[in-house]
């Protein structure tokens, strides 16, 4: 089974105190309005730490490392649009690591 995406960004972000809820609204935002427009990005997701108040993991699905990689430049548009919008709510920059899928189910995919 194939889903669309085989590369994935993690994403450990350490927010400000009492920052979090403010910038996983406008990284969520950010990935509704634009996610047609970013090439090979194919969705994500977004976990807050139950016992960290603090950090959050954001997931994001692409179709190529080659797009992954593109994204993630400083003179990509996009990427610049939300780090302009989200990086005054950091207390630390976010880590960064690359993945590959090997399986992927859940209850809900067939």
């Amino acid at each position: 089974m194939t889903y669309g995406f085989k590369y994935i960004k993690h994403n450990k972000a350490r927010f400000k105190p009492d920052k979090r809820e403010e910038g996983i609204k406008i990284l969520a935002d950010f990935f509704n309005e634009y996610e047609n427009q970013i090439k090979g990005f194919n969705g994500f997701i977004i976990m807050n730490n139950v016992d960290n108040s603090q950090e959050t993991i954001a997931l994001t699905f692409w179709e190529t490392k080659e797009d992954m990689d593109a994204y993630h430049k400083l003179n990509n548009k996009w990427f610049n649009i939300i780090t302009e919008r989200i990086k005054p709510l950091f207390e630390q920059l976010p880590e960064r690591s690359n993945y590959t899928l090997f399986n992927f189910k859940t209850s809900f995919s067939s």
